[in-house]
This record gives C-alpha cells, structure tokens and sequence, in this order.
C-alpha cells in the first residue's frame, strides 16, 4: 500500500491555507504553514487505487466528508440518484484526493451485478436542475455481491473544490430491499486536501458531462457522429500545458463483435482538423484486480473497466495540438484497428460508450 511521498516544490515555500485536522475548517483561522506536507504516491497505486491507511495523513490535510454510508436502491423508492450538498474550504492545495467507498447495506446483502456508476460535481446546485453544471469526477464499476474502496487524484479540478456544491452518485442498479438478488449499496465519499503550492488547472473547461454515445448505428442521424457533434473552446493568449481527461466505458454485449463491453475500441480526438490522438481505454487486467474474489465474470477483459473498479480515464497532453483563442475538438469511436463499427446483429440493449471529457488549462 502506497504511503504519502515527498516532493518538493521550492527550497522553502510560505503561503496562507485554512486548517483543521479531519474536519471542516474554519474560514477566519488561517495558518501559515513554513514546510511542505508529504504527498500520497497515486502513480504508486495505480491502476487499482486502493484505500490507504487517511490515519496516516499529515494532521494538516484536511477532510471533507460529502456522503457517509447514503444508501442508493431501486425498490419502491428510487434512489439510483441521491445528491449530497457539501462545503468546501477556501485554500491553494497542492493535492485532492477522493476516497470512494461502497459497502453492503447493513443488514442487507450488496447488489449481485456490476453496475455502471458516477460521481459528479454540481458546481451551481442553487440553479434549476435543467441549468446545472455537472462535472464528473469519478467514474466506476460497482463489484459483483462484495464492498470496495478506491482513492483517487483529483488535483488538476481543485479549483472547482471551492464553497457550496453539491456531490451526486447515480448507480445503474435495478435491486433494493428484500430483492432477492441484492438490497442495494451504501456509498461514502470524502475529500482530502492537501494545503501547499497550488498544483490545480487555472482552468477547467467541462465539453462533455457524462452522456450515453450509441455505436455501431449506420443511419445518418444516430450514428456517432451525429450525437458528438464538433465542439469548440477558447484557450488563453498563453498558457503553459493543455491537457484533455477523456473517460469512457463500453456497455451491453450479444451485439455484433459483442459490443460495447467485450470489444475493443478506439477513441479518436482531432484537434484543429489538423492533430489525431487516440487512446484505447481496453482492460486486459481485470483478473487481477484486488477487489476480489467476486462472483460472476469479473475477471474477464472489457471495454475501458473491470468490475469493483474506478476508471479513471485518459490524461492526453494537447499543448503542441492547440493554439490561443478558437479552437476546435471532434470526437469519434471506432473498432481497435480504427474501422467504423457496423453493429448488423443488434440486441435490444444496443451498444454504447459512456463518455465524459474535459479539458485542463495551466496558464
């Protein structure tokens, strides 16, 4: 298990951050802190993440806790969405990190089926539902029957970790009390910041908040071109670095090439109808995962997940793809070998891709 790891930043560093040890803190006590705090080693961890002992945690983190145990059902009450409002401190953090947690219900038995699930930012909860901002900040798989606990870096989106927001966890399940092939998942959720030198995105650019992509559609109108239309955004006259966070995971199977979950896939990003990258977000490591052993085909290679597992997506540099002022970004999904996918043998779960993305700009 990865412990905290130093890195330092300047020979000596001075700078005021809020403070209080597992707690919220209190806004008019500020404390100048002289030395750098150790950091947690995510590269470490990866590509598990698993928890890590947060007792060992410099008494200067601080702890947020945005959802502790929230039960999320489907039954006669659906709560498959549940939204939790949260307070962040005011600070410069020179790391974020999420402890994601899902436990059986108590008393209960866990859900037996991986299901789809996300935890998202509401930057403006005080708006109307239609108008809200909604960022995603970590993407997972639940486990077959069994808890998991994972933690992740979150530090390039600090800066949205500031004030009133609000934290929503939706679960793909379909179980609830007394069903009989599972009651559900407890969920917690808690942020730790680390005060130091400021390491955040001065700016994060939200292009696509998670949404379903259908593939494998050759009609005009419901192929993938067609739901992910070209996207534009606006960079600074300067800046240092550029990166785009692209998550994605396949879903349903029995379709052509048993798409989208059992087959391999491309994700194209052309910058500037000039500059190609793509990224193959295939798991072949699934047997391997520590959040074991489960029931079912956990152990099986998929699409960009494994079972009882976060996807923490692709971190692609874009510095030398982009340029001051417009630019523009279209996406494409396509089989491995960079072919169009025909889905000629469709079920009725069609095929899709959960995709959500977002660009990092350091000034």
């Amino acid at each position: 298990m990865p412990l905290p790891t130093p890195r330092t930043h300047l020979a000596s560093i001075l700078f005021l951050a809020t403070f209080c040890a597992c707690s919220a803190p209190d806004p008019e006590a500020p404390l100048v802190v002289e030395e750098e705090i150790p950091l947690y080693d995510f590269d470490d961890a990866a590509p598990w993440y698993p928890c890590p002992d947060t007792a060992s945690f410099d008494e200067r983190v601080v702890e947020v806790v945005a959802m502790d145990r929230v039960h999320q059902y489907f039954g006669d009450e659906d709560r498959r969405t549940v939204e939790s409002p949260v307070t962040f401190p005011e600070g410069d953090w020179s790391q974020v990190g999420l402890k994601l947690e899902l436990a059986c219900p108590e008393g209960m038995v866990c859900d037996h089926w991986d299901r789809t699930a996300s935890l998202e930012l509401i930057t403006n909860p005080d708006a109307a539902p239609e108008d809200q901002t909604r960022v995603e900040v970590a993407r997972h798989i639940t486990p077959y029957r069994r808890g998991m606990c994972q933690y992740i870096d979150l530090t390039p989106m600090a800066g949205l970790l500031r004030g009133e927001r609000a934290l929503r966890s939706f679960i793909d399940t379909w179980v609830g009390p007394g069903h009989e092939q599972g009651e559900g998942w407890e969920v917690s959720a808690t942020f730790y910041l680390t005060p130091g030198y400021p390491e955040a995105a001065d700016e994060v650019i939200n292009l696509i908040a998670r949404r379903p992509i259908t593939v494998g559609e050759v009609e005009p109108d419901q192929n993938v071109a067609s739901q992910l239309p070209e996207l534009s955004f606006t960079l600074p006259e300067s800046f240092r670095r550029v990166e785009a966070h692209l998550t994605t995971t396949g879903h349903s199977f029995g379709n052509t090439r048993n798409c989208a979950e059992f087959c391999e896939m491309r994700h194209d990003l052309l910058l500037n109808n000039d500059a190609l990258l793509s990224v193959n977000p295939w798991r072949s490591d699934c047997a391997l995962n520590p959040v074991s052993p489960q029931a079912g085909t956990w152990e099986y290679p998929r699409n960009g997940w494994c079972p009882g597992a976060v996807s923490v997506g692709e971190r692609i540099n874009l510095t030398d793809a982009v340029q001051p002022g417009e630019n523009t970004l279209a996406l494409d999904i396509l089989l491995a070998d960079g072919t169009e996918y025909d889905n000629t043998s469709p079920v009725d779960l069609l095929p899709s891709t959960q995709v959500a993305l977002k660009l990092y700009v350091w000034r």
